[in-house]
């Protein structure tokens, strides 16, 4: 991409949230070689979109990859991006995407790492109680906050996807519908299940002694 200025009297250069015009501005100038343009445009949704991405994968690392990976297609797309969509949106329905099969990804590791383990004559670990309450105290918070981690685990990763985008990223049921391109019948099914999947962890986590 070529180097050029950007129309600094626009909000600043962009500095503030832009409008769809703005958007629209910066979009044709990165399609006729402004790096400025399209680095403005990363500029403006980077944040987020790794929030979102932290959000769905739970490590800092996977999720700057992932947006990483975003960014370079939607640079690849920049000819055949029609606009009819915000770039956030687009962002959005990528990054999640891109997350589903990263956590698909992992879940087949993990599988093939307990199948591995489980077949090796390793010997038993010996457990010894703690003396000490408050050491038992921390030991039973680290056992809850696995059992909620463990149960995310067991959603399926677009179940973790919808459940993310409408309890942490307060979308609408329609805005997820429209991210991930399924329908909004669909998503409530998914959303219903998750909820009811960690609904089951944290009583079978309430029931312990």
């Amino acid at each position: 991409m070529n180097f050029c200025a950007v129309d600094t009297t626009i909000n600043g250069g962009y500095a503030l949230p832009m409008d769809k015009r703005q958007e629209t501005i910066l979009l044709e100038q990165a399609r006729d070689g402004c790096e400025q343009s399209f680095e403005t445009l990363v500029r403006q949704n980077s944040g987020k979109m790794i929030q979102l991405a932290f959000r769905l994968v739970n490590n800092r690392s996977d999720a700057e990859e992932i947006v990483q990976e975003a960014f370079l297609r939607l640079y690849r797309s920049l000819g055949s991006f029609r606009g009819e969509s915000r770039i956030g949106t687009w962002l959005y329905r990528t990054v999640s995407n891109l997350a589903i099969d990263h956590l698909r990804r992992e879940k087949i590791k993990r599988k093939l790492f307990f199948l591995k383990r489980n077949s090796d004559d390793a010997d038993p670990v010996e457990f010894t109680p703690s003396s000490e309450p408050a050491q038992d105290d921390q030991l039973m918070a680290r056992e809850e906050l696995a059992t909620v981690v463990q149960s995310l685990d067991k959603l399926s990763p677009r179940q973790r996807t919808v459940l993310t985008l409408r309890h942490q990223e307060n979308l609408s049921i329609r805005e997820i519908a429209d991210i991930l391109g399924l329908s909004e019948g669909s998503i409530k099914v998914h959303l219903h299940r998750a909820i009811q999947t960690l609904r089951a962890a944290l009583d079978d986590m309430g029931d312990k002694p």
